[in-house]
């Protein structure tokens, strides 16, 4: 006796993808729907890595270069946490995840591209109208799914990136600017890069008048001893 068809009535199972071609198809024009109507407009920086370019000392590609922006609609899922003055200055941790789906990424980027730990994205439109000097946060993707079977892949289906990102720890690299309003209190005048590289020079900062040297002074003025020792030690 031959094996029942598994297509016959009564013995159906609802994941066949070779039957639940239509069904999928709705699932992506869901996703596709939900995105641009609650989604926002972010300026998405792609990251042009090259392993044959890798620098095994440094473990990276120090002079890698970012393609210049484009805006694409993605949903984002952000958790912005509090501000932490620690050691190292401020640290916010903030981190998001983010939704767009595979075919609209396509469209802007190419067939054959992808999202990519590394590559970076600015919340402009959600920045864009902040008060007084500040700007739109910018976040590097750390994670990159296409499969979350809880959340994005109803039927077994494949139709969104699930994008996990951490906000940007600034490092000059060509093709990105600092976020506006993101100054720190500095001991002079001149920071980040000099000219002559393939960036403009930074702006100069406002010598801060709060400077390790001059506190430290106040509290001891290492000047007026004879042997000339100072703050940070001083040895013969």
């Amino acid at each position: 006796m031959s094996e029942p068809s598994p297509y016959l009535t009564g013995d159906v199972r609802y994941l066949n993808k070779s039957v639940s071609y239509n069904e999928r198809e709705n699932y992506h024009h869901w996703f596709d729907e939900q995105i641009k109507m609650f989604g926002q407009a972010v300026d998405y920086f792609t990251l042009n890595y090259q392993l044959s370019a890798h620098d095994a000392v440094y473990g990276e590609q120090p002079n890698a270069t970012f393609s210049a922006s484009k805006e694409v609609i993605m949903m984002v899922d952000l958790s912005e946490t509090s501000i932490v003055l620690g050691n190292f200055g401020l640290q916010a941790d903030d981190e998001l995840t983010a939704f767009i789906t595979i075919s609209s990424y396509k469209v802007a980027f190419g067939s054959t591209s992808e999202p990519k730990a590394g590559d970076v994205f600015q919340l402009s439109e959600y920045g864009d109208e902040r008060h007084g000097e500040r700007g739109a946060k910018t976040f590097e993707i750390t994670e990159r799914r296409d499969q979350d079977v809880a959340q994005i892949n109803p039927l077994i289906g494949h139709y969104v990136w699930q994008l996990k990102a951490r906000r940007v720890d600034y490092t000059f690299q060509p093709g990105l600017s600092a976020e506006v309003g993101s100054n720190q209190v500095t001991d002079g005048d001149s920071t980040g890069l000099k000219s002559g590289y393939n960036q403009d020079a930074s702006p100069a900062k406002v010598d801060s008048t709060n400077d390790v040297d001059t506190e430290g002074q106040n509290v001891f003025d290492y000047s007026n001893i004879d042997d000339g020792d100072d703050v940070y030690g001083d040895y013969f």
